[in-house]
């Protein structure tokens, strides 16, 4: 050890040589010029031994305070307490800028941030946010290069004479440096918030020898705090004021600038009477201080700012006694503002996507949390709006209902098992602690019967939560009987999404129910029916509406009535699901999937006849783009979030229409698609839909399916106009949650009032009433070969023999088949249709079937272009034709 120590102390001998030649002579020279102050101090010892050690031991904790104290800043800028920034870093400053979401009509909808701050430029600041902040927190800002020693002496006179308004010690390069490097906790006990002062001052004067002063004040206000997790002069403006900086006046400039001596006791929103006080003092200091020495001609833009900037006495004294207007407005978290589950799937699906490929000019990726960027997107805000409204007026509404659904029902409970409450006791955050404290079965259960006191999600007119006393068992019971929903519009010619819900309350509901996958019911249908179409069967082909086992399944109707014919519309009309089980077996389960698959099916689907029912699961989302590409006559419509991107500078860094934009494919014959179309209208003229346009938007063309799943668990409604595609999803937290019957467990009752609710609004809204207006082209080839009655009650036969004969088939259509049952009578005295009907079928037998009637045109024919064939416009079908309303 000896001699390794002896080593050391060798290489430092040797080190210090060059730095002894260098002080030798200087110690020579100062040793002579102490020699006479030396003599003095010995005799003045000799005579006050006492005296002398006070004096002695005083300057030797005086330069030993001082000697440590420079040594520290040494140790400090050379980086032994860590790396201070370098030169190159200061010239290079980003600041972390929120990256703001924008609408497609230019509405901010959201941010993504760690420090909520929006970068301005010092054109875009109110002068008299400068006059204020300079006069209040550095006054001698254009005299000094960082540090200000007179405004030490300052406060060391303040603190002797106790007077708290002589102002701070830290100029504003000082209080820059602090806002751009946090400071930091270090392991000598005490010494922390002095090494965090030395690494401010070495910032604040590199900070002065890389920018002039215009430029450092623009970062000043560009990165200090306002409390809440608000950074810059632009989000404080917004979030009290709901203004640019540059709008500011002197009264709100003071109050802001105020604030920044301890933002939350000085925050006009919760303190206005802190606030007012410490505003008149920035006024009074803007009275006071109006002279700041500086050239004026290096400095126009200051100059100009401080003398715009500047009150007189008269402003004064009407400014003090002005009351305090700030107010909270909208702040623009993940969780605040619209569409946020829509900002969410951006988040977590879209940017990923585009940004994994895109580098910045250092070669790494974007960080959407701090490079302030600007992402436009296809979000329409006013039919956000409308569609965040409809979803939570018709959830409060169905939620009451299945409150009252299930009050006082003591042989069954809403989730059926309670294997399905057990569960979610055990995923509860609560029931883990318990387990992790060691706590027996016994005593879990015994905590989970005890009331305690707790805040829940609860419904008035809109999403809201209350405090109540519950156990935490019942809480669970509780939430697992909150229904939740899915709302989604597009337009299927470009496939821009316009709105998207995906729950009731993004703050208490994280999961979003458009990307989440559910059995979809008789929504699927659609994909079966053109299938079948695409198989050379006729809209206008009958099956007969019996029941049916195919290998080891027998579907069964949901209102488990039968008898009669169905055209292939008015099967999908009425939603039978004994034809379209026969139109599964007809056409085969893999030509089925290949069309999903094709249309925009992304999930696997079992080889099984019961997905032409639905009895698989399929996220919204996917569905959308299956109807989308239906919509758009068999063009692949696919979802599109995000138009355009911009860096903080405004250089484009994405261009969706240059970058991500395929032409349109084809995957469905237009013929077909245009089918679709037409057979589906028929399921909102008189099928299972048909409430969108008598209880909602009676003037409105529409074409559609509802879906309901078994036991009434999920409801779906996807319909469409010309332009604009709607979705909806509603349904309990499990598939074990449900209604018990069809009174409020279809899709007609439990998801198609959202889309009712979100047209009515749309069409009384000025903005887009046009779009409700919209009606679908004529193609009268198709429409010739869609006309026929929805439901026969006598063999097909017969009326195929009635069309045979030319002038019946043009009376026929003319009249909307009105005299069909008494031609058949006619052509078939012996076998009268009565006679067919049967057991089942004789309540119905004096209904008027319901059948499509073709139109003559009022109006000057309206030209499609992706059809080949010039459209016409359509009748409306006559009053008494039966509508069905499950």
């Amino acid at each position: 050890m000896k001699p390794l120590i002896n080593n050391i102390l060798s290489f430092f001998h040797r080190s210090l040589q060059p730095v002894r030649v260098f002080f030798n002579p200087l110690t020579s020279k100062v040793n002579t010029f102490l020699l006479p102050l030396k003599k003095s101090w010995r005799k003045y010892a000799d005579k006050n031994p006492r005296e002398s050690r006070i004096f002695k031991w005083f300057f030797l904790i005086i330069g030993g305070g001082i000697s440590f104290f420079f040594m520290l800043v040494i140790l400090v800028s050379l980086g032994l307490f860590g790396k201070m920034p370098s030169k190159k870093e200061l010239k290079n400053i980003e600041t972390a800028n929120a990256s703001e979401v924008y609408s497609s009509d230019g509405i901010v909808l959201g941010k993504y941030y760690t420090e909520n701050r929006t970068t301005i430029d010092l054109d875009s600041i109110s002068p008299y946010l400068i006059t204020a902040l300079l006069a209040i927190e550095d006054k001698r800002f254009f005299e000094h290069s960082g540090i200000d020693l007179r405004s030490w002496l300052r406060v060391f006179k303040g603190m002797a004479t106790n007077k708290q308004n002589l102002g701070g010690g830290s100029t504003l390069s000082q209080q820059l440096a602090k806002n751009l490097y946090r400071r930091k906790n270090y392991f000598i006990p005490g010494f922390s918030l002095l090494i965090n002062k030395i690494r401010e001052n070495i910032t604040s004067m590199r900070l002065e020898n890389i920018y002039n002063k215009e430029e450092l004040l623009t970062l000043y206000l560009n990165t200090v705090p306002f409390g809440g997790n608000r950074f810059g002069i632009q989000e404080a403006s917004r979030y009290f004021y709901n203004k640019r900086p540059r709008k500011l006046n002197p009264d709100e400039a003071a109050t802001l600038i105020g604030m920044l001596k301890a933002t939350t006791a000085l925050d006009p929103t919760r303190n206005p009477e802190n606030s007012k006080e410490r505003r008149n003092l920035v006024l009074k200091q803007m009275l006071k201080n109006k002279d700041f020495r500086f050239d004026s001609k290096e400095m126009a833009t200051i100059s100009k700012m401080i003398n715009t900037g500047s009150i007189n006495e008269e402003q004064y004294e009407k400014l003090i006694n002005t009351p305090i207007t700030a107010k909270p407005h909208e702040d623009y978290g993940n969780n605040d503002g619209p569409a946020p589950y829509f900002r969410e799937y951006l988040r977590t699906k879209e940017l990923p996507r585009i940004l994994k490929n895109i580098q910045k000019d250092d070669g790494k990726n974007f960080n959407i949390y701090t490079d302030g960027l600007k992402i436009y997107t296809t979000i329409d805000s006013r039919l956000q709006k409308h569609a965040e409204e409809a979803v939570y007026k018709h959830m409060s509404y169905i939620q009451k209902e299945f409150k009252k659904h299930w009050k006082g029902v003591k042989d069954e409970k809403p989730w059926g098992d309670d294997k399905w409450i057990d569960e979610q006791v055990k995923k509860s955050d609560r029931y883990k602690t318990y387990v992790d404290e060691g706590k027996s079965k016994n005593q879990i259960d015994s905590l989970f019967s005890t009331p305690v006191p707790m805040t829940i999600f609860s419904w008035t007119d809109k999403p809201s939560v209350s405090d109540t006393m519950l156990t935490p068992l019942d809480s669970v019971r509780y939430y697992f009987t909150l229904l939740n929903t899915g709302f989604m519009a597009l337009d299927q010619s470009n496939g821009y999404i316009k709105s998207w819900v995906g729950g009731t309350d993004f703050t208490q509901f994280k999961y979003d129910h458009i990307l989440s996958k559910r059995q979809v019911g008789s929504t699927f249908k659609p994909i079966v029916y053109a299938a079948a179409l695409a198989d050379s069967i006729k809209a206008c082909t009958y099956f007969h509406n019996i029941e049916v086992t195919i290998e080891d399944w027998s579907p069964k109707n949901s209102d488990n009535r039968y008898g009669g014919y169905y055209s292939l519309t008015g099967g999908l009309a009425y939603s039978e699901n004994v034809i379209a089980a026969k139109l599964i077996e007809k056409v085969g389960i893999q030509k089925t999937i290949d069309m999903a698959t094709k249309l925009g099916v992304k999930s696997k689907l079992p080889r099984e006849f019961g997905i032409s029912l639905g009895a698989t699961e399929i996220s919204l989302l996917e569905m959308m783009e299956v109807y989308a590409t239906m919509a758009n006559y068999g063009y692949k419509t696919e979802p599109v979030a995000i138009i355009k991107i911009e860096d903080r500078y405004g250089n484009v860094i994405y261009d969706y229409e240059k970058m991500d934009k395929k032409d349109p494919v084809q995957v469905l014959d237009s013929t077909i698609a245009y089918t679709m179309t037409r057979m589906m209208q028929n399921v909102i003229t008189y099928g299972t839909a048909n409430a969108l346009k008598s209880q909602f938007c009676r003037h409105c063309d529409f074409a559609g399916k509802t879906g309901t799943t078994q036991n009434h668990s999920d409801g779906w409604f996807i319909g469409y106009n010309p332009k604009l595609l709607t979705g909806v999803w509603v349904g309990g937290p499990s598939p074990a949650v449900r209604f018990r019957s069809m009174n409020f467990g279809s899709g007609a009752a439990l998801a198609l009032p959202v889309a009712g609710h979100f047209w009515y609004k749309v069409s009384i809204d000025p903005k887009f009433a046009s779009l409700t207006q919209e009606e679908f082209p004529r193609n009268e080839k198709i429409i010739e070969q869609v006309a026929c009655p929805l439901k026969l009650w006598f063999s097909p036969d017969k009326y195929y023999a009635v069309m045979k004969d030319s002038t019946l088939k043009d009376s026929l259509l003319k009249t909307g088949f009105r005299d069909l049952r008494s031609m058949v009578d006619e052509l078939f005295p012996e076998d009268t249709a009565a006679q067919e009907i049967s057991e089942l079928e004789l309540e119905e037998v004096n209904d008027v079937p319901p059948v499509e009637k073709p139109a003559i045109p009022e109006k000057k024919p309206k030209e499609s272009a992706k059809l080949p064939e010039k459209p016409k416009k359509e009748e409306k079908p006559k009053e008494g034709q039966k509508k069905v309303n499950n």
